[in-house]
């Protein structure tokens, strides 16, 4: 319990004293102090003391006010209590879902460098905005010094720990916020401030917060909107995350080949394939592991013609039967293809699905389908 202006220090009771308690210092303080009876030099400066402290405590809202002012201020920065100024995002705008983000931000320029911290109020929108920004500025501008080397590993790692956890930064912007909200009457934006400084407080000022959240006269929003600060942190790692995405690809791609490829991996399955018009098809061949293209018959760029007479085999290989004997110039439709890419998955007139050699097909229409073709709307 803080007494920041010292006013229950002056009335000579504690914050947790009762409101009649505080009534009767004061007149007896006030009788022993008032100038006209005593002829001490400070006598009327005490007394002045005195009157604005009980002008403030004597009163249960002015007083809670007083409190939670106490819990955030120290007597340096105490504003005044009766014009609160509600502190604004990035961009001069008020908005209760504001936070304190400090962002540290290094820059080497060879012969020197700089090294600054900021505190900014800010949305949560302005958050990734400026996070990310600093986070690319540090990463590629922040080496280029010997001593701001060390500087930036450390920015680096203070921006990354301190988001979500300036705990006391964000109490005093949502406290003061509250207050200032409460006294220009905009109690809807007061109560979302004061219910997310609930957050950052401790069971003392939970307390108090919780006494001003009941005076407030609007309805408990169901729901606000909560911070994303995990998403926060990782923009700080989103250089290297880049570079270890960029480095570890190839190796993904060839695993990734390598264990659909793998013959114990061959999985045996009815061919189905999808209509966007909520139709489907099955045919009851073996094969082995396809990758299959959903079937949009309005969609020009699947449809493919045979260079050449071919035979349409039941499987993706060679040593499958021979399903029909495609004519040269015949339209089909790909609907799938194998890992590599050797094989490809087509549907003839019929409706019916095989199999033939990437090299026997050129993309586009060669013969134009016949009426009630399969492959064509």
């Amino acid at each position: 319990m803080r007494d920041a202006l010292g006013y229950y220090a002056v009335l000579d009771v504690e914050p947790s004293t009762d409101i009649d308690i505080i009534k009767t210092n004061y007149r007896d303080l006030a009788k022993y102090w008032h100038p006209d009876s005593n002829k001490s030099p400070d006598a009327m400066e005490h007394f002045q003391k005195l009157s604005v402290a009980y002008d403030v405590l004597k009163n249960e809202d002015s007083r809670l006010e007083y409190d939670l002012l106490s819990e955030i201020y120290d007597t340096d920065g105490f504003p005044d209590m009766k014009n609160l100024n509600i502190l604004k995002d990035k961009n001069n705008n008020e908005n209760p879902l504001v936070r304190v983000i400090n962002i540290r931000k290094v820059i080497g320029k060879l012969i020197k460098y700089t090294d600054e911290t900021d505190k900014i109020v800010c949305s949560y929108d302005q958050a990734k905005t400026i996070v990310l920004t600093d986070s690319l500025s540090n990463w590629f501008l922040g080496w280029w010094h010997p001593k701001a080397f060390i500087a930036n590993i450390k920015a680096i790692i203070n921006n990354y720990t301190s988001i979500g956890h300036n705990t006391r930064d964000n109490l005093i912007l949502l406290v003061h916020n509250a207050l200032a909200y409460h006294q220009e009457e905009k109690d809807r934006q007061s109560m979302i401030s004061a219910l997310q400084a609930l957050k950052y407080a401790d069971a003392y000022q939970q307390e108090l917060i919780t006494r001003f959240i009941k005076k407030l006269d609007v309805a408990r929003p169901s729901k606000i909107p909560e911070w994303r600060y995990v998403t926060l942190r990782m923009f700080q790692l989103i250089v290297p995350l880049l570079i270890l995405l960029c480095a570890s690809y190839p190796l993904i791609q060839k695993y990734s080949f390598a264990r659909y490829a793998k013959k114990e991996n061959n999985i045996t399955y009815f061919q189905k394939v999808n209509f966007n018009n909520g139709k489907e098809i099955t045919d009851d061949v073996v094969v082995s592991k396809i990758f299959s293209i959903p079937v949009d018959l309005n969609d020009k760029s699947k449809l493919y013609h045979f260079s050449g007479d071919v035979n349409i085999m039941y499987g993706p290989a060679a040593k499958f039967d021979v399903m029909f004997a495609g004519k040269s110039g015949q339209t089909v439709r790909v609907t799938g293809f194998t890992p590599d890419r050797a094989w490809y998955r087509i549907m003839i007139d019929s409706g019916e699905m095989g199999f033939v050699q990437a090299k026997a097909l050129q993309q586009g229409i060669g013969t134009e389908p016949p009426y009630g073709s399969k492959i064509v709307p």
